[in-house]
């Protein structure tokens, strides 16, 4: 039995190494270039030393991870995500954190970090505003961060009954600050959710963890029944932890990286061609010692008879090289993007089909992510007495969709006939992008009842039966 805040459950700690890997890789080569291997680690000489320095220094990183990571994040907010929220939360849009990071923003680096480690977590704070009354924000935990769990039966269902959260605020000293040690413990109890927070109470960050500050927040509509924490994953959003999506081309990755690396010091060894005399015999030999020789066109050599003067070449080391190659062609079967431009013209049908299958995980992930966010907007709702429908969607239309003149004539050509409701076309048309995805059909149809024929810019203009006045 376990009574220490800081216990670290055996799945969580067994995934740690991946999820650095991981996010290193992505970070990019600074982040990796410890992770070459050391050439001679027995020869601690100053020589050795320097050698592998030189050795780290010629390495090329190629990021195909960290570019894959942006390139999906691209495809999934190359259109504004979707927000439906009753007023008194709209301040969601431009605030959702507390800190002024949009909900957009907010739900980016969510969508980042999951597709790099495969796991996040959303928790949904409640802070009482005086005299104002409160306001609910949506806070970020990393899975490195998400340290322990359970889950229990409540009323039939198998809920969230604790979650431990590891955290590191920064506290004043001076002009500086200084990191002290926390964790947040978020329970389930039978009057409700209350929250604890822990810390340890000896001097410099030492002694046993004690709870420092325990609240359990009511807000307008009383204390939740359930823990307002979620979790994000790559394949489903239950506390399980699921496999990170670039774990298998970060370590790719990292092969290449370290084939580049003996590349570079294979070229830098053996590229560099080496002059050879032949054919002299000792008086020649001392000559050239005592008074040097000069090599190119400009220097002729003297050499004695059945002498001669030559490069020694090494073949190049294709070997290394073709590893390379073949780790980049696994790389991009294993869906790495921008890895490669494409020499081939391809139809707008292979297209489509090519970035369908490379971006089938981001559906998953972006689709946990929306309603991951959408359930925090329901707790914030909650907190504040508010239930009202709420959604936020990120776009999964990841291939653009084009349309010409005579596909929009005849998409209102079938709608005026009774082919499909109008609601249906304007739904195409804002994937379409012709319409705000933002604007509501109800806020269309208002604007258009209060526009009437034509747009009356010239009444003004007009007098004595419509002849235009004199200047």
């Amino acid at each position: 039995m376990s009574n220490d805040v800081s216990y670290k459950r055996a799945d969580y700690t067994e995934v740690l190494d991946r999820w650095a890997t991981v996010r290193d890789v992505c970070a990019g080569q600074h982040r990796v270039v410890s992770r070459l291997p050391y050439i001679n680690s027995h020869d601690k000489s100053p020589e050795n030393a320097d050698r592998n320095k030189a050795y780290r220094e010629r390495a090329v990183f190629k990021n195909a991870t960290g570019h894959t990571r942006n390139g999906l994040l691209g495809l999934a907010f190359h259109k504004d995500p979707t927000l439906t929220v009753p007023k008194k939360l709209e301040y969601l849009q431009d605030n959702a954190n507390g800190s002024g990071v949009s909900i957009y923003q907010h739900s980016q680096g969510t969508l980042e970090k999951v597709l790099e480690a495969g796991r996040h977590g959303l928790y949904v704070d409640y802070h009482q505003d005086e005299g104002v009354g409160g306001h609910s924000v949506i806070l970020s935990y990393c899975a490195e961060d998400i340290i322990n769990w359970r889950t229990g039966m409540v009323n039939g269902h198998n809920v969230l009954t604790m979650v431990v959260l590891r955290e590191a605020p920064e506290i004043e000293d001076g002009f500086g600050f200084k990191v002290v040690e926390q964790y947040r413990e978020l329970a389930l109890e039978p009057e409700g959710f209350v929250c604890r927070v822990w810390r340890r109470s000896g001097p410099r960050g030492g002694g046993p963890l004690e709870v420092v500050e325990a609240f359990a927040p009511t807000g307008t509509g009383g204390r939740l029944k359930e823990i307002p924490f979620t979790f994000v994953g790559a394949q489903n959003n239950d506390p399980t932890i699921d496999e990170s999506p670039l774990y298998d081309i970060a370590m790719i990755n990292l092969g290449h990286y370290r084939n580049s690396a003996d590349y570079e010091d294979s070229v830098f060894w053996c590229g560099q061609a080496q002059p050879y005399i032949s054919g002299l015999d000792e008086q020649w030999r001392d000559h050239m010692e005592k008074n040097g020789i000069y090599v190119g066109s400009r220097a002729p050599m003297l050499l004695p008879a059945g002498g001669s003067f030559a490069y020694a070449q090494p073949l190049p080391n294709t070997l290394v090289k073709e590893a390379m190659a073949d780790k980049n062609q696994m790389m991009i079967e294993l869906g790495a993007r921008m890895v490669v431009a494409s020499v081939s013209s391809k139809t707008a049908t292979e297209a489509r089909g090519d970035q369908s299958a490379s971006t089938s995980v981001l559906a998953g992930c972006v689709a946990n992510v929306s309603e991951a966010y959408t359930r925090a907007i329901m707790w914030c709702g909650a907190y504040m007495g508010m239930t009202d429908k709420v959604a936020y969607q990120i776009n999964q239309e990841f291939v653009e969709l084009t349309a010409d003149p005579q596909m929009i004539t005849a998409l209102v050509g079938l709608w005026q006939n009774g082919g499909f409701a109008k609601a249906d076309l304007r739904s195409y048309l804002r994937k379409l992008g012709l319409i705000a995805p933002e604007r509501t059909d109800q806020q269309i149809d208002g604007e258009l009842e209060e526009q009437g024929d034509g747009l009356g810019l010239d009444d003004e203009d007009k007098l004595d039966g419509g002849k235009s006045s004199s200047p």
